[in-house]
This record gives C-alpha cells, sequence and structure tokens, in this order.
C-alpha cells in the first residue's frame, strides 16, 4: 500500500480551538510509542540545543531553538521570490499569454516579484520596431533553440505592460552574442532596446546573456570572463547615459557550479575580480537534476536537496575570493534542467525542492530567487491549460505567510527528512496585527513525525494556525491543504486558506511526504513587532 494511503487528512483529527477546549483535544497523541523528532522552540534567549522529556509523553524530544540574541538572521529581497519566462517563449508571440486575463491575474498573485525575461534564447535576440524580418515561428516550448529571432517594439511593449499590470519588475536579458571582429560586444541592437524602453518609460532592471561558461558548448564560441566583465561595464555606462542609471544590472549568470568540466565558480570569481563594481548582484543558475533521466525518488531523496548548500558555499567562496563584498541571487533555478522532468518538476514532486530552496537560500542571506518558469517548459508554475500547478499553489502560501525578516532556527540536523525554518510573518498573514512567527518545512520520510511546540514567549492568547499540505501521490496535479484540494474560485480569486487552530500546548504531527506553514500568532518576538 502506498504511503500516500494514509496521507489523507482527516478534519476530525484536529477540531477548532473551541471544540477541542470543550473536548480536552482530539489532537494531542497519547502514544507512549510516539517519538517526538521535532520541537520548535522560540524565544529562550539562548543558542544551546538541548533535550528533555515532554511532559505530555515519556519519550525523549529533540528542541530546537530560534537565537533571539540576534535582531534577525538576514532580511532579503520583498521580491526574494520571483519568476522567468523563457526567452524561448518570445519566439512565437501567439504561444505567451500575456494578454490573457487569467494568466495575469495567476502572476499578479505572486508580485510582488521580479519577472526575468532570459534564457539560452536571450542571446539570439534581435531588437526591430517592425516584424518584416522574422524569418521563423514557432508552435511549442523549445529551451534548446539557439537560431536567432526578432523581437518586435510591439510585443516587447506588450511583454512590459503584462508585468505592469501584474504588479512586477521586468528583468531583461540582453544578447551578448553580438560581437564585433575582436570578440567585443556589439551593443548597438541593446541600445535600440534600451532607448526604446526609456521612451516608453519603463521601469527595466538588466542583465547581459546566459549561461557564459557554457557558450563554448551551446554556442561553439567564448567569452572569457574578464572580456565579459568589461562588457558588463560597457552596459553599466551605457544604461548610465541613457537615463537608467537608476536600475539594478546583474550577473554573470554563470551555470555548473562545481562541475569539473565547466567550473562555474571559477568564471564567476573571474568576472568579479574584473569588473569595477558595475553589477548590483553576482547571479547564477542552479538545478538539482538532469529533466531526461529523473525519477521521482530523487525529489524526495535529502541527498539531491543538500546540492543546494554546496553550491552556495562555492559562489560564497568565490565571491570572498575575488575580494568584492557583494550578495548573491539564484537567478534562474528549478529541479531539474533541460526543460523540467516531465510529470515531475510540475507535479506535487516538485514542490518539495522548491520550498526547501526557498527556506534554505533565505536562510543563507541569498536576496533573490528566480524560478524557471512560470510558464512554458515541464517545470511551469501555470500549466499551459492556464490552471495552476502544485508550485505555484506553494508560493501563493508562501508569500501569505512568509515575510523577509529570517530568523534563526537552531535544529540538530536539518539536512535529513525533517527540514524546517522560520521567518516572521508576512503582513497578509497576520490576525489583527499582532505580531507572529511562520515555521515552514517538510517532513520527506514515509512514516509520520511529530512536532511539539514550547516557549516563555507563549502567552495566553497564544494561537497556532496550521497548514498541513498533502497530495494523493507525488506525481499528482492537486494539492491539499488540511485534506481539501486546492483550487481556484470560479471568478478566478484564491479560495479561503482555512487552517486548523490549536494552543500551544498540543503536538502536531505531520504525515508522511508533507508539508506545513506552522504560523504562530501573539509570538511576541522582538524582530517581528514592527
Amino acid at each position: 500500500m502506498s504511503s500516500f494511503d494514509n496521507i489523507l487528512w482527516n478534519k476530525s483529527k484536529y477540531q477548532s480551538l473551541e471544540q477541542q477546549q470543550q473536548q480536552n483535544t482530539n489532537y494531542v497523541n497519547g502514544n507512549s510509542q510516539s517519538i517526538i523528532t521535532l520541537l520548535l522552540i522560540g524565544l529562550l534567549g539562548t543558542a544551546v540545543i538541548t533535550t528533555m522529556w515532554s511532559i505530555h509523553s515519556p519519550t525523549k524530544a529533540t528542541i530546537f531553538l530560534i537565537d533571539t540574541k540576534l535582531p534577525m538572521l538576514h532580511k532579503t529581497s520583498t521580491r526574494f521570490l520571483s519568476f522567468g519566462l523563457d526567452s524561448s517563449l518570445l519566439r512565437d508571440p501567439k504561444t505567451l499569454p500575456i494578454n490573457n486575463e487569467a494568466f495575469m491575474n495567476l502572476a499578479k498573485y505572486l508580485s510582488p516579484a521580479y519577472a526575468r525575461i532570459g534564457g539560452t534564447s536571450a542571446d539570439c535576440i534581435f531588437f526591430k520596431q517592425n516584424s518584416d524580418d522574422i524569418s521563423r515561428t514557432y508552435d511549442k516550448f523549445d529551451p534548446n533553440d539557439i537560431t536567432n529571432f526578432t523581437l518586435t517594439e510591439e510585443f516587447y511593449l506588450n511583454l512590459y505592460k503584462f508585468t505592469e499590470k501584474s504588479k512586477l519588475k521586468m528583468l531583461f536579458d540582453l544578447n551578448v552574442m553580438i560581437r564585433t571582429d575582436q570578440n567585443e560586444w556589439n551593443s548597438s541592437n541593446a541600445k535600440d532596446i534600451i532607448e526604446f524602453s526609456k521612451g516608453h518609460s519603463m521601469d527595466i532592471d538588466w542583465q547581459l546573456g546566459n549561461e557564459p561558461n557554457s557558450f563554448k558548448h551551446v554556442f561553439n564560441r567564448s567569452i572569457s570572463a574578464t572580456q565579459l566583465a568589461h562588457d558588463y561595464q560597457h552596459l553599466r555606462n551605457l544604461l548610465n547615459d541613457i537615463g537608467y542609471s537608476s536600475s539594478i544590472l546583474v550577473g554573470p549568470e554563470t551555470n555548473h557550479i562545481g562541475d569539473s568540466n565547466e567550473r562555474g565558480e571559477m568564471y564567476t570569481e573571474e568576472f568579479l575580480k574584473n569588473q569595477d563594481n558595475c553589477i548590483d548582484f553576482v547571479t547564477w543558475h542552479q538545478y538539482y537534476l538532469n529533466g531526461r533521466i529523473a525519477k521521482v525518488d530523487d525529489f524526495i531523496n535529502p541527498k539531491v536537496f543538500n546540492q543546494l548548500s554546496a553550491e552556495i558555499k562555492q559562489i560564497n567562496n568565490a565571491t570572498k575570493n575575488s575580494g568584492k563584498n557583494i550578495k548573491m541571487w539564484i537567478s534562474e533555478t528549478s529541479t531539474a534542467y533541460g526543460g523540467g522532468a516531465p510529470n515531475l518538476s510540475d507535479r506535487f514532486a516538485g514542490t518539495f525542492l522548491w520550498l526547501d530552496k526557498l527556506g534554505y537560500s533565505a536562510s543563507v542571506g541569498v536576496d533573490v530567487v528566480i524560478r524557471q518558469s512560470l510558464f512554458g517548459g515541464n517545470y511551469a508554475m501555470i500549466g499551459n491549460d492556464l490552471l495552476p500547478n502544485p508550485d505555484w499553489w506553494i508560493s501563493v502560501l508562501y508569500k501569505q505567510f512568509v515575510s523577509e525578516i529570517v530568523l534563526d532556527l537552531k535544529t540538530p540536523n536539518n539536512f535529513g527528512t525533517l527540514r524546517f525554518y522560520a521567518h516572521c510573518t508576512a503582513k497578509l498573514g497576520l490576525v489583527n496585527r499582532l505580531p507572529a512567527l511562520t515555521i515552514y518545512g517538510m517532513n520527506l520520510d514515509n512514516k509520520p513525525k511529530n512536532i511539539f511546540i514550547q516557549g516563555n514567549w507563549i502567552k495566553k492568547k497564544t494561537n497556532i494556525f496550521l497548514y498541513i499540505l498533502t497530495a494523493d501521490d507525488l506525481t499528482s496535479r492537486e494539492i491539499k491543504l488540511n485534506g481539501e484540494k486546492l483550487k481556484l474560485n470560479s471568478d478566478g480569486s484564491l479560495p479561503p486558506f482555512n487552517p486548523v487552530i490549536i494552543k500551544p500546548t498540543q503536538m502536531i504531527t505531520l504525515p508522511p511526504i508533507s508539508m506545513a506553514f506552522i504560523v504562530i500568532h501573539g509570538a511576541d518576538i522582538p524582530p517581528c513587532r514592527s
């Protein structure tokens, strides 16, 4: 029998807070054999991880602490969770539904965010102010197409209007492969785009090229990191001259971090050494798996998850070795490269790597994470039928409950099957403006795990709003919140996210292969008061 047969979340397991107070709770697990594997404690004023005996069970409890000596661990961008639209989608305007109200509505629910227009095809774009020169059209998403194509002013303007109406900030990737005979960047076409943008009062941030350390493999042409740094300086000067001096410029957009052949971290270090503070953030791309061969078990294997921490460390080392003090963006990322893993990257299976990436990245100071992709490919957050996939729902819940203020959650091991992170709660998730703390994460184990929350910061009126996310199968396109399938209302609006309300004295059971957002209202933690 599948472990998912046990996941169906029976609402009778959790009663409303009032019912629980009357019935002395059906929720507290009285099984003396249950091992409390996770205990989250906030505001104890210490960073020491200890072990104690739960008053509710004779079994041993593991305690996790929030280090309240620090005002906060990190503060990310308000656009921390962002997303991309692959440049290959620009090859045929008919395939990208940017004028569709339903699509625009789904994008708007993810704001504030960057909408990155980038990818391999960014280095194939030629901007023209009419469509006479378009030599080819496309009827499907192909991230590997490297033929040149024309971007018209009309479509470019429509693309910007989509981001503007959706309350997004466009990040546009310019073509770096237009080169002179001396292999220097020819900026004439980029200048046309930038001047057109300024003439239409577009508020845009910029980047130049996509995965330059892989150009030899993709285009059979190389650009050294030193030369690219000079090209970026050229672009920065161009932006300043045309009126975009306040726009962000990010780069170098490397990939294959730690790969023995392409060594993206070494390219990044050399680039940073040779650029004269012309970029605002160092950017790189991260994927865990090869979409052509990935298996379902890979999506819940902690070893796969832990690749991210090693790669972030390598980019941090490259930045440190360059002598530059600059924050990091993961500017293109998903579960699997090559357009994603069919029937996995855009299903419930893909949500775990996505939520963990958000949590871990924020905990180590990454400023922005840009998800590939909002639409198109096997890793899309929105399907071709314009219905949301599970990762879209996870992203909406993250925006609802998780703020940019990152707290220091001490754990004995956050690299196994239980992986949790802590932030102040987002304003959208507050009740009566009371300060709140959100602890979110997952149970990758095929067995239930128990969570018990204690702490001297818990007051009489402190309540926990619990949101448990499950599915009938890892390959399901549907996702359930506290046992109810998430779906949009008929008018396209969000459904109510109904919590299970419990007291902090009660135990929480995480089902096998599940995620949780645990919002603790009335948690009087200093960084979360404002």
